[in-house]
């Protein structure tokens, strides 16, 4: 069990749940259940990755083989093959009743078509006699005539419905205010990251590989990233470039003149 690993290593280290969810700056409710194995009060499952990963990471053990574990214990059991159950032969089934005899189907085919050739015919002649023709100039007059547009009348109309169309388009987002910051994020690695705006909402997000998120903010921003040489920062159109080296988690404030912390 990869709960049972991580929460006998804790303990074997003098740690306290409340203290490492502080510092890694994550629900304590999340750690106690993975350790608990009941990882259904988690969110999807990618998240939940990354979460084992960075509560191993703290521990200093070994986050692949705890993530593996993990993908054993979620793994859907193997499908029971069922055995095809021996069919009973003909002779078991049919036992002592005798079979009725067959009728003739000649006489009784006959009559069927017969009758059916009469009714058929029947219902022709019923269905002309009954049904007149109706005169075309009734079927001309049914038709509406098309409605004749005045001049610029038609003009008019296009004008409206383009401006229909084009109100109907969701209008992109005006942009950053001179006064506020923008912020990039581009992942060239799996990378875990949580990002804090303006030290009041905070989002947690993990990026694959070739993937990227974007933020705004009146003052600033608070990054923690799990994997520091995975991505690169482009803070108010400007290239930062990575912030760390690969694999190490740090935590910094943009716009700020301190070096990032470990």
């Amino acid at each position: 069990m990869p709960g049972e690993i991580l929460k006998k290593k804790r303990e074997e280290l003098g740690y306290n749940l409340k203290d490492i969810a502080k510092t890694l700056r994550l629900k304590s409710d999340y750690l106690k259940a993975i350790e608990e194995g009941t990882f259904e009060k988690l969110p999807v499952e990618v998240y939940t990755k990354g979460y084992i990963r960075e509560y191993a990471k703290f521990l200093k053990t070994d986050p692949d083989s705890i993530i593996k574990a993990y993908l054993e214990k979620m793994a859907p059991p193997p499908a029971i093959e069922k055995k095809d159950e021996p069919s009973l032969p003909v002779e078991n089934i049919v036992t002592d009743e005798k079979k009725p005899p067959k009728r003739p189907a000649t006489a009784i085919t006959f009559f069927v078509i017969t009758a059916a050739v009469l009714l058929t015919s029947l219902f022709l002649f019923v269905f002309r006699t009954e049904s007149p023709k109706a005169p075309a100039s009734a079927m001309t007059a049914a038709i509406p005539p098309a409605p004749v547009l005045e001049p610029g009348t038609q003009a008019q109309e296009q004008k409206e419905i383009q401006k229909e169309k084009t109100s109907d388009i969701p209008s992109q987002p005006a942009g950053i205010k001179a006064n506020g910051h923008s912020l990039e994020i581009l992942a060239s690695d799996t990378t875990w990251i949580l990002v804090t705006i303006d030290k009041t909402e905070s989002k947690e997000l993990l990026l694959n590989k070739g993937g990227s998120a974007k933020f705004s903010a009146k003052k600033g921003f608070t990054l923690k990233i799990g994997n520091a040489g995975g991505v690169k920062l482009i803070f108010d159109g400007k290239d930062m470039g990575a912030p760390g080296e690969s694999g190490k988690v740090i935590t910094l404030n943009i716009p700020s003149e301190n070096s990032p912390m470990l």
